[in-house]
């Protein structure tokens, strides 16, 4: 049997002390780097910014947007059995200018003139013989 007679009761204390300030500084340490890692992930995350933002400055930056060409253009698509022939005739007499022919799927891009209103020119050309679907123009973005 050992007996610690000799060894004094302070002297334990003071190592648990040093033990515990050692495991402070490792963990405030830690908690500063996880800290630092995550504003750097955010940073990194324009998708997280522009969810979280408000939207009212992405409205302010639409409006200040000039007017995107896109969206003068039209894509039609016209039944294959009753031709194109009245699609063209329509869009030569409305001063409309063919952008693309597409050969695969029966359809094609027009350019509307200025200053003719894009709801309307829709509305005109499903009216035409033979036109199965009119739809504006865009880009679609997948994540």
């Amino acid at each position: 049997m050992v007996i610690y007679e000799n060894i004094p009761t302070f002297a334990t204390h003071t190592n648990k002390e040093k033990n515990m300030k050692i495991y402070l500084k490792a963990s405030l340490l830690l908690m500063g780097f996880l800290f630092t890692q995550t504003t750097i992930v955010s940073a990194q995350c324009p998708i997280k910014e522009q969810i979280m933002n408000s939207g009212e400055d992405d409205n302010k930056q639409e409006q200040a947007k000039p007017a995107d060409p896109t969206t003068r253009t039209l894509i039609i698509f016209y039944d294959k059995a009753k031709g194109n022939k009245p699609l063209l005739k329509a869009i030569k007499q409305n001063n409309c200018t063919l952008t693309y022919k597409y050969k695969e799927f029966n359809g094609v891009a027009i350019k509307v003139r200025d200053g003719w209103d894009i709801d309307k020119a829709i509305a005109y050309f499903k009216g035409v013989k033979g036109v199965l679907s009119v739809g504006k123009n865009g880009v679609m973005q997948l994540q």
